[in-house]
C-alpha cells in the first residue's frame, strides 16, 4: 500500500535554487540586508506573474528561494531576466550595495510531502540537491546546471526546439559534497548580458571518492593526506604557469595531459606555430603529447553544437624553410595537410617578417612563442621545445616545453584575440598568406 501510494506521488521537475551573494554580511546595515532581498523577490514575482504564474511550487526562505517549474523554459528565462534587471538596478549603487546572486538549476523526478511549512506539498529527490549544491559552488552572478539538466535542453537543442546551448559551457567535472561520483556541471553565460563563466572554487575532499574504491580503511587517511600534498605541489605549480615571468616547463607527458584538459573543456581552438609541418606532426600527434587527437575530438563536439567559428592554423616560418620541410618530409607533411583538410580546419603559411607589423601593436604576445586561444575560455602561449640530455639514456635525450596560461579576463587573453582576428582578416582577403592545402603540397613536391 505505501509503495502505491509512493508511486503515485512521484512527479518531474525543473528545479529554480537562487540565493543573494552576502545577504547577511555584517558590514551592511540591516536596511540594506533587507532591500536586496526585497528586490530580487519583486524581479522573480514579477517574471511569474506576467508568465501566468507557470510554477508548481515556491519556497522563499530568507535570502534563498527554491522555485519548480514543468518546464526548463521559464527555469532558464528566470535566470536571464534576473540578471538583466539586476544589472540595470546595480549601475545605480556601490559595490556593497549592489545585488549579486547565484542561481542552480537543475531536472529529475521528486517526491511530494507535507513540510509542515508551506501550503502545497514540498518536492523532495535527488537531483533537487544536485540542484542545491551546485548553486552553494556558484560564484557571484554564475548560473549553474547539472549534467541531467543539461542533456535533456541539449536534446531538444538538436532539434531545433530551443537555442539555449549557444550559451551553456562545460565547467569539467567536480565531487559535490556526500557525493562519491564526479559530476558534470555546465554554465549558463553570455558575454555582457548575464552568467559568470569563470572556473568554480572546491574544496579538496577526495576521502569520498577513495571509499568508493573499496580501498582498506587503514590505508584512506594516509593515502588522502599523500594525494592533497600532491594536489597543492600541482597548484602551485599551476600559479607558475600563469605568472607572465616565469610560466611552467615539463615534460611531453604533462603536456599531452595539458591538452587534453584544454580541448576537453574549451571549444572554438585557434592557433599559430613557428614549427614546420613535418616537426609539427611528429611531435604534436605522438603519444603521449596526442594534440591533434584532443583537438579532433574537440571539433566534433563542436560540430555537434553547430558552432559558428572557423577553425584556423597559421604556420610561421620562412617560405624556404616550408618548402624544404614538405620535399624532406613528405610523407608526414601529406599527412599533416590531410588532417587539416578532413577535420576542416584552414592551414596558412605566413612569413615572419609578415606579422612583425601586427605583434607590435600587442606587446603581451612575445614574438617566436607558439600560441593556442580558446575562445571565451584561456590563451596558452609555448615556447621552442628544449633538449636536455638524459642521464639515464643519453641517446634519448628529455624534451621540455615552457607554457604559459592566462585566462579570459586577462590583457594577454584580449590581445592575442585581436592578433588572431587580424590574422584571419589577412587570411580571407589573401594579404601575405599562402593556404596549405593538397593543391599546396603538390605544387612544392612535383
Amino acid at each position: 500500500m505505501y509503495k502505491d501510494n509512493l508511486e503515485r506521488n512521484i512527479d518531474e521537475g525543473w528545479y529554480f535554487f537562487i540565493d543573494v551573494v552576502g545577504a547577511s554580511n555584517p558590514n551592511l546595515s540591516m536596511f540594506y540586508q533587507l532591500e536586496k532581498i526585497k528586490k530580487l523577490k519583486d524581479i522573480i514575482l514579477s517574471f511569474l506573474n506576467i508568465h501566468n504564474n507557470p510554477e508548481i511550487y515556491k519556497s522563499f526562505t530568507g535570502d534563498g528561494m527554491l522555485i519548480v517549474f514543468l518546464n526548463y523554459k521559464y527555469s532558464i528565462e528566470l535566470s536571464i531576466e534576473v540578471h538583466k534587471k539586476l544589472k540595470d538596478y546595480n549601475s545605480q549603487f556601490k559595490d556593497g550595495e549592489k545585488i549579486l546572486v547565484r542561481i542552480g538549476i537543475g531536472f529529475g523526478s521528486f517526491l511530494s510531502f507535507d513540510d509542515g511549512v508551506h501550503k502545497e506539498y514540498a518536492p523532495w529527490g535527488h537531483e533537487l540537491v544536485i540542484s542545491k549544491r551546485i548553486m552553494d559552488l556558484a560564484r557571484p552572478n554564475q548560473i549553474l546546471l547539472t549534467d541531467f539538466a543539461f542533456q535533456k535542453i541539449k536534446n531538444d537543442f538538436l532539434f531545433d526546439k530551443n537555442d539555449y546551448c549557444w550559451h551553456l559551457f562545460d565547467k569539467g567535472k567536480i565531487i559535490l559534497k556526500h557525493h562519491n561520483q564526479l559530476e558534470n556541471i555546465y554554465s549558463l553565460y553570455k558575454e555582457n548580458e548575464y552568467g559568470n563563466n569563470l572556473d568554480i572554487e572546491t574544496t579538496l575532499d577526495i576521502k569520498p571518492l577513495l571509499q568508493s574504491y573499496k580501498i582498506d580503511k587503514n590505508f584512506i587517511d594516509p593515502l588522502q593526506n599523500f594525494c592533497e600534498e600532491r594536489f597543492e605541489t600541482i597548484i602551485k605549480k599551476f600559479k607558475e604557469m600563469t605568472n607572465p615571468s616565469k610560466g611552467l616547463e615539463m615534460g611531453f607527458i604533462s603536456m599531452g595531459l595539458i591538452y587534453k584538459v584544454l580541448f576537453e573543456n574549451g571549444s572554438d581552438y585557434i592557433s599559430a606555430t613557428y614549427l614546420s609541418p613535418s616537426e609539427y606532426w611528429e611531435i604534436q600527434n605522438s603519444e603521449p603529447l596526442n594534440l591533434l587527437g584532443h583537438q579532433e575530438k574537440s571539433i566534433k563536439r563542436k560540430n555537434i553544437s553547430h558552432s559558428t567559428k572557423k577553425n584556423y592554423r597559421f604556420i610561421i616560418i620562412e617560405k624556404e624553410k616550408l618548402e624544404k620541410d614538405i620535399q624532406s618530409n613528405q610523407n608526414s607533411s601529406l599527412l599533416f595537410i590531410k588532417w587539416h583538410s578532413e577535420n576542416n580546419v584552414n592551414l596558412f603559411h605566413i612569413e615572419p617578417t609578415g606579422i612583425n607589423n601586427i605583434l607590435n601593436k600587442y606587446p603581451k604576445i612575445v614574438h617566436n612563442v607558439g600560441i593556442g586561444l580558446w575562445y571565451n575560455k584561456y590563451v596558452l602561449q609555448f615556447g621552442p621545445i628544449m633538449e636536455y640530455i638524459n642521464i639515464k639514456d643519453q641517446s634519448h635525450p628529455l624534451k621540455r616545453r615552457r607554457f604559459w596560461l592566462h585566462s579570459v579576463d586577462n590583457d594577454t587573453y584580449t590581445q592575442s584575440a585581436q592578433f588572431f582576428e587580424e590574422l584571419i582578416n589577412s587570411a580571407e582577403n589573401g594579404r601575405n598568406m599562402t593556404k596549405i592545402d593538397h593543391q599546396f603540397y603538390n605544387k612544392i613536391v612535383n
